[in-house]
């Protein structure tokens, strides 16, 4: 079976949720699509509490400060339970809510816009992006085979950085 038709996410997320630094602050949510442990480290050594949730969990927004989206495998047109978690968060109020890769491009998903899948895909270190805010180039580390089609971004939002070399959202 092609890799693109399974649900990766589903295969590599974790299946019950559990907290990692129980009395920290700030409380973040972070969903697993796959992501790795080194992701909960960063959180957990600057303080934060972290609740781990698998990437199907049904949120409640009281119970967290942030919503961390993970990166992960796969196309993220699969993930529509994650995407419908995420559009509930965005409409009950002002929660900050970020992703890397994956979890960019569910977020992206949950405001309407379509991603696609690339030829090759974005793979490696020391992929330049720039910064559209102050055109500066930061050196970034990649591994992703979908993009978001910054055509269909809704008219409030607008892209943050680009990659230099096939000009795709990042």
């Amino acid at each position: 079976k092609a890799p693109n038709s399974r649900h990766l996410v589903a295969e590599c997320s974790i299946k019950e949720s559990t907290v990692f630094n129980a009395n920290g602050s700030p409380r973040i949510c972070a969903i697993d699509c796959g992501l790795k442990l080194n992701q909960i480290k960063c959180f957990v050594e600057r303080g934060a509490r972290v609740d781990l949730v698998p990437w199907n969990h049904k949120l409640d927004e009281s119970t967290f400060d942030g919503l961390f989206v993970s990166n992960g495998p796969g196309d993220p047109a699969i993930c529509q339970d994650t995407v419908t978690e995420i559009q509930r968060v965005l409409k009950n109020g002002p929660k900050p809510i970020f992703g890397i890769c994956l979890g960019h491009q569910l977020l992206a998903t949950a405001i309407g816009c379509k991603t696609f899948k690339m030829k090759y895909g974005n793979r490696g270190h020391n992929l330049p992006c720039i910064h559209h805010g102050t055109g500066r180039c930061f050196m970034t580390s990649q591994n992703h085979g979908f993009a978001v089609d910054t055509d269909t971004l809704p008219n409030e939002w607008e892209p943050l950085f680009t990659n230099a070399n096939d000009s795709t959202n990042e």
